[in-house]
């Protein structure tokens, strides 16, 4: 899972409880990074499926399941070894496991893995070339350009595309260079770009779904000067926030007393947007956000109020 989308799946969804309006435990949050692991390790899957089967057809080769059980293989690996890295850091942290979490969180630890195991799988051995190849095709791989929408700030990653098709045609090019042919570049262009729209366009569905979806927060607080309740419905990604609250006040004290009501009603408009480009997309922080906020308030308060004073003169 990118790093955009982990992060918001963090800040929006797996620490906090927007419904009760308080911190998830750290059971709930476990839980919700299981889940949303799992999801990543399934959509890695489908993708690089569907990129093998995208090559394979540029090719002009037979389709074997073979192919598909590599491909499946590999993007199992690459989606285990993030969650891996990811899982670490949730728990108590010691320089070893620090070290262990930074080598499977980059896309150099996790993609050589993945060549190494496909290697192995088909060749027998995993050779220096494709290792070397490996490593250098990251570079292109580490990076996303993200586009943020709405309050929630929900990711787009469309553009990581190409980061996707330039990494696949450095990895066959470089290892062309190095003396082993893997398939001439116009499939490995394909490969990419099929695995690329296929995890950006489902990463960019969980967004708007899940992290940017409708709310309906309930607003309910009392105490002995009074009492708030209502709700506040956001549309989609936040970017307008309906109100309907009513407050009740008591008015307390030596010669005082009963109570005044106000009633909020409207729509309060978000505007939020913002550029990043991130460095890992896995588990490792890194990244650079230029954003803009700003927020117009169109609620009206209405009032009404029954105090009694008893003046002594």
């Amino acid at each position: 899972m990118s790093l955009a989308i982990s992060q918001c799946v963090y800040s929006q969804i797996q620490r906090y409880s927007l419904g009760r309006q308080k911190p998830r435990s750290f059971g709930e949050q476990v839980a919700i990074f299981a889940a949303t692991r799992i999801f990543d390790v399934g959509l890695t899957v489908a993708a690089a499926v569907a990129a093998a089967a995208a090559g394979a057809n540029a090719m002009g080769v037979p389709l074997t399941s073979d192919i598909l059980r590599h491909a499946a293989v590999g993007g199992a690996l690459k989606a285990t070894a993030m969650a891996i890295a990811g899982l670490i850091m949730l728990a108590p942290q010691n320089a070893p496991l620090i070290v262990l979490m930074t080598l499977l969180g980059t896309s150099i630890g996790s993609n050589v893995v993945m060549v190494v195991a496909v290697a192995n799988r088909i060749f027998g051995t995993a050779p220096n070339e494709l290792i070397i190849a490996a490593v250098v095709a990251s570079i292109p791989l580490s990076f996303c350009f993200v586009y943020y929408y709405g309050a929630f700030r929900v990711p787009i990653t469309f553009t990581s595309i190409a980061f996707d098709v330039l990494g696949a045609y450095t990895f066959v090019k470089m290892a062309e260079n190095l003396g082993h042919l893997i398939c001439p570049a116009r499939p490995a262009l394909v490969a990419g770009a099929v695995f690329g729209t296929v995890f950006s366009f489902t990463t960019t569905l969980l967004g708007c779904c899940v992290i940017g979806k409708n709310r309906r927060v309930y607003i309910s607080e009392y105490s002995g000067n009074g009492s708030v309740s209502g709700s506040a419905f956001s549309t989609c990604c936040g970017n307008r926030v309906h109100v309907s609250i009513q407050s009740t006040e008591y008015a307390r004290g030596p010669g005082v007393s009963g109570s005044s009501n106000n009633f909020t009603n409207g729509t309060v408009f978000n505007s939020a947007h913002g550029v990043g480009i991130f460095w890992d997309p896995g588990s490792v922080n890194g990244g650079l956000l230029f954003n803009t906020y700003s927020t117009r308030d169109c609620t009206t308060t209405t009032g009404s109020s029954n105090i009694t004073r008893l003046v002594m003169g």
